[in-house]
């Protein structure tokens, strides 16, 4: 008989993951929650906290039970001028991840073809090049902060060189963007959330302008590919290429680009040896990917919305209840892999939940790990001597708790790098 969700642990009460032992190293506390409350209430996040594989995979199996709508909402509360400001409707359209058929299979079936693997791996020598520039910009000085001059700005500029935005552009955008994603997730004050909603406003202008070129002007970019997918069938409308070019493929393919490139080189140069071992055989470099996302999965955990009564585990929760899938508990879990602390490159069939599962596995999946499989490529053929400066605080980012990430990352190295 399933237990009802009123006599479950109260463990899941502990988890703060904005601060504390939690923001640093959850892993320890996600291995409790496995073995003593796998299914428990955490008030912060009014959710219920799910640690297990088992029962985050059957959650990702039974979307007709489990609602996606609502995994990306808004934080801030928006004052009235701002409000008014950025006019009627949501601030961005719906995507993929925080939607339900049939509005989830829409979407997908139409933005599915512009990421093809056969797509997608044309883009490596653009990669590669953007990925050069940036490394020639900070070689000579024998040390960076990788995350700031590398990792967040990388991807950043594949995705809008992809979409067709002018480099020149790329600052502008930056600005717009930074805004955009304030309103969006973060905590703006009252006094300045004009200025940000403003700047938005700018922003869709700026985007329905470039839209509006590529309907008279295609060209080999993705803007141009969203204004004319099926032009005779159920096309994108203007507002979801607007919201697509402004802010979902942008969030998708910079944030956690971003976060999984910073958590892999972290993983890799805090123990010297596996950089070492990569220097020696490159053609270890996405398996390495792999395993560093799996240890610390950027995709730190999702929400779903259960549609109607459901037993998760041993646990009866009623219809309604919010659940927090735990993907980075469920990459540790001791009943699917051995070891799971251990970085060890000869896993095979490893749980991995960075990407998602099911209905919902990221589109985006084969872009990241093009960029990042290219990015170590070449940090570590033009600085293979990088390492961490030593006794530093990385900073877990606590902005948008669902991604882990560090905001720094120091490394030095000799100057005779090429």
């Amino acid at each position: 008989m399933p237990i009802p969700a009123s006599q479950c642990p109260h463990l899941g009460a502990e988890y703060n993951p904005l601060s504390g032992p939690h923001l640093e190293n959850p892993f320890p506390f996600f291995a409790r929650l496995r073995k003593e409350a796998p299914v428990t209430f955490n008030p912060m996040f009014n959710a219920w906290l799910i640690s297990r594989y088992e029962d985050i995979n059957e959650v990702l199996r039974n979307p007709g039970s489990y609602s996606s709508v609502g995994v990306i909402a808004s934080t801030g509360d928006l004052t009235p001028e701002a409000a008014a400001i950025l006019g009627p409707g949501p601030i961005i359209e719906d995507s993929p991840l925080n939607s339900d058929p049939p509005a989830h299979t829409r979407l997908r079936r139409l933005l599915q073809p512009a990421f093809t693997p056969a797509r997608v791996n044309r883009q490596e020598p653009l990669i590669r090049q953007i990925a050069d520039e940036l490394i020639d910009a900070f070689i000579k000085d024998g040390k960076a902060d990788l995350f700031q001059q590398f990792n967040y700005t990388f991807p950043l500029r594949v995705i809008l060189t992809m979409l067709g935005i002018p480099q020149e552009d790329t600052p502008q955008v930056k600005v717009w963007v930074t805004h955009l994603f304030g309103l969006l997730f973060g905590r703006i004050p009252p006094e300045v959330q004009p200025v940000f909603a403003r700047s938005v406003v700018e922003y869709r202008a700026y985007c329905k302008k470039l839209i509006e070129d590529r309907q008279r002007n295609p060209r080999e970019d993705l803007t141009s590919y969203f204004v004319h997918a099926e032009p005779t069938g159920d096309a994108f409308t203007m507002a979801e290429v607007i919201s697509l070019v402004s802010g979902s493929i942008i969030a998708a393919a910079h944030e956690t680009t971003a976060a999984l490139l910073s958590i892999t080189l972290k993983q890799l140069l805090e123990v010297p040896e596996r950089w070492q071992q990569l220097r020696e055989n490159p053609t270890l470099i996405p398996k390495a990917v792999e395993e560093c996302s799996r240890r610390e999965s950027v995709s730190h955990y999702m929400i779903r919305t259960a549609i109607e009564d459901v037993t998760v585990g041993d646990v009866l929760l009623p219809k309604g209840s919010r659940l927090m899938l735990l993907y980075s508990s469920a990459n540790h879990d001791e009943s699917q892999v051995k070891d799971p602390e251990k970085y060890d490159l000869t896993r095979q069939n490893a749980p991995n939940f960075t990407w998602g599962r099911g209905l919902h596995f990221c589109l985006g999946a084969q872009l990241a790990r093009l960029e990042a499989k290219v990015a170590l490529e070449q940090l570590i053929s033009r600085i293979p001597e990088m390492r961490l400066v030593p006794n530093q605080d990385v900073g877990y980012q606590q902005d948008l708790p669902l991604l882990r990430s560090v905001r720094r990352l120091q490394v030095e190295w000799p100057t005779r790098a090429r």
